[in-house]
């Protein structure tokens, strides 16, 4: 794999490897993330909410009970389910990047963790460094698959407070994932063996193989 000469001070593109094309540029579109939240959450609600109604069901009211009365039905959220919801949130998103650094560090690269404010989002990456196409790939849809697949047997758990955490868990890793899954898909249409660079938060590069 190429290596990069990198000045700590610089965070403009590196030198192009021998053997590609020079650099593009490599940007989120904001449109494009958003419409997949768009879709990704209300579908993800459906789907799991409906495994959670049936794994649950009459159960769910000891952490929404609901009170009819003539005129209104109430639904209420137990302190303790607040508190689980926001565990949930919290704990999910640590282990969505720290899944992300784990595939990375599996294939050899340093693996920075950080929080960007300015973009609202947590962050396990890779700096100034050279990446394989296929490692990305590997390493931005790992979270989505690893963690539904743990979270959702959850969802039959035999504490309704455990069941709801996994689904609210499973809400957030999942439309959590939409940036994830925009750079795979724009990864999957570039040529084999092309490599990607991460200069800043802000900054990536794709590099393409010379035909």
């Amino acid at each position: 794999m190429p290596t990069s000469k990198h000045d700590p001070s610089d965070t403009l593109r590196p030198a192009t490897p021998a053997g590609y094309e020079p650099p593009r540029q490599f940007r989120y579109s904001l449109v494009a993330v958003l419409g997949l939240v768009a879709v990704l959450l209300p579908v993800t609600a459906v789907v799991f909410g409906g495994v959670l109604w049936y794994a649950q069901g009459a159960a769910l009211g000891t952490v929404f009970p609901v009170e009819e009365t003539a005129t209104s039905v109430t639904v209420t959220l137990t302190p303790g389910a607040a508190v689980a919801c926001v565990g949930a949130v919290v704990g999910v998103t640590v282990a969505h990047e720290l899944v992300h650094g784990l595939v990375y560090r599996w294939y050899g690269y340093r693996v920075s963790y950080g929080v960007a404010p300015q973009l609202g989002a947590f962050y396990a990456a890779t700096f100034h460094q050279f990446q394989r196409r296929d490692h990305n790939v590997v390493a931005g849809i790992a979270p989505l698959v690893v963690l539904d697949t743990l979270l959702l047997p959850l969802l039959f758990a035999p504490v309704p407070l455990v069941a709801l955490a996994a689904f609210v868990a499973l809400l957030f890793n999942t439309a959590g994932a939409a940036g994830d899954l925009y750079l795979v898909a724009t990864l999957l249409r570039t040529p084999s063996g092309s490599l990607m660079y991460d200069s800043d938060i802000r900054h990536s590069y794709l590099f393409y193989p010379e035909s």
